[in-house]
């Protein structure tokens, strides 16, 4: 046995790869160790371990990388995270691996899916795990674009968040909210008390309801940039607020179409990486091919309602973009390191979710939740757990 080298007594599956990204450090010529589904050893082949229960698995040719957790899923494959099913959230959960995500906050607005989802959490999962819930409504101010019946603002009430809260058993993790609802604030003191991230939702607050609003205890921002008030020299709106308040964290649709690649490096410079979590917004149309469905279409991997001309309402209605593909935009298209996209995909999420003790980083003692990448940054097989939920053919 060489010197440092371990021995293992237990049943063990040994993982050898080009390259392993914990994301904080490159270990090139790595290996990774499980058993049980947790991470046991990690290093360089000179430090492998060997005995006659370790099993070798050789992916010398790919990159290891911790498992994206997407903080803010609608849906795939024609199904809603919102469909109260638990055949709909179970092929949501066996599509995501393909898109290398292990974990994963189903987004929904009401108590149906709030039971479901509670419920599907309980089950052994196969595929990538819920990891809680975000309630993307009901507490949000209407758009009311043109061409559409005027909504009228719902109140923030305290006992409807307690009845979600309650109907999740506990899941609820991130709630959006618009700060301007009657009742806002209050319930966003509420949420904080509760253990539950609130984040700044689908408004047209000013600045200085912004600061109100973060002095109530506001910790998030749900798809900057998107559906809010934006930042002018004079009027520097939520968006001016998320740029320039260190506390608060910020969603980034990281698909190359819902934010400009100076806009994502405004963000960065501003906020750090460490404060930005990559997100998709995927609805129901991801992973199904582009054309029209319902009353929206999909072209590109953009859903725009249908009747809406985009070169005169940019508007969308959400994205079909999957998280591998945004890794890869911001790596390849944006020049972002590799290193910093698996933080802002892994390790921002898991430490929002409340999960940074378990998962996001690849870790001896944490979970083994983790993607292998080719050259190309593509999905070869995905592991939650330690156990391999997807591989591609």
């Amino acid at each position: 046995m060489r010197k440092g080298q371990l021995t293992m007594s237990q049943a063990v599956t040994v993982l050898q790869a080009k390259s392993i990204f914990t994301p904080f450090r490159e270990i090139r010529d790595g290996f990774m160790a499980l058993s049980s589904g947790k991470i046991v050893a990690l290093g360089s082949g000179a430090c492998q371990p060997r005995g006659e229960h370790v099993a070798t698995v050789d992916f010398s040719g790919y990159t290891i990388v911790p498992g994206f957790i997407d903080l803010h899923h609608h849906g795939a494959m024609g199904h809603r995270a919102s469909d109260g099913s638990m055949e709909a959230l179970q092929a949501i959960a066996e599509f995501l691996p393909s898109t290398g995500t292990t974990g994963w906050l189903p987004t929904v607005n009401d108590l149906a899916s709030c039971r479901a989802i509670r419920d599907f959490a309980r089950q052994n999962v196969n595929g990538a795990k819920p990891l809680g819930i975000h309630l993307e409504g009901p507490f949000l101010a209407p758009k009311n674009l043109p061409g559409t019946e005027y909504e009228v603002p719902i109140k923030a009430d305290i006992e409807v968040f307690d009845e979600l809260y309650d109907a999740s058993g506990g899941l609820v993790r991130l709630v959006g909210i618009a700060p301007e609802l009657e009742g806002a604030l209050e319930l966003i003191a509420h949420m904080r008390d509760c253990g539950v991230v609130p984040a700044c939702a689908h408004t047209k607050a000013d600045h200085a309801l912004w600061l109100r609003a973060v002095d109530a205890g506001l910790q998030h921002v749900t798809h900057t940039y998107n559906v809010m008030t934006g930042l002018h020299h004079r009027r520097p709106g939520v968006v001016g607020g998320a740029l320039t308040t260190d506390c608060v964290t910020c969603e980034l649709i990281g698909d190359g179409f819902h934010v400009s690649p100076v806009a994502i490096d405004i963000l960065i410079r501003c906020k750090g990486i460490d404060n930005i979590v990559v997100i998709t917004d995927s609805v129901r149309y991801a992973g199904l091919p582009d054309g029209q469905y319902d009353e929206v279409t999909k072209k590109a991997g953009i859903i725009r309602r249908v009747g809406f001309d985009e070169s005169v309402d940019g508007s969308m209605a959400g994205s079909a973009w999957t998280m591998d593909h945004n890794v890869r935009y911001l790596v390849q298209d944006v020049g972002l390191s590799l290193a910093d996209v698996l933080r802002m995909t892994s390790t921002v999420p898991a430490r929002i979710a409340g999960f940074a003790d378990s998962k996001g980083s690849l870790q001896v003692g944490k979970d083994a939740d983790f993607t292998i990448l080719d050259e190309n940054l593509e999905i070869v097989a995905t592991f939650a757990s330690g156990k391999q939920v997807f591989a591609r053919t």
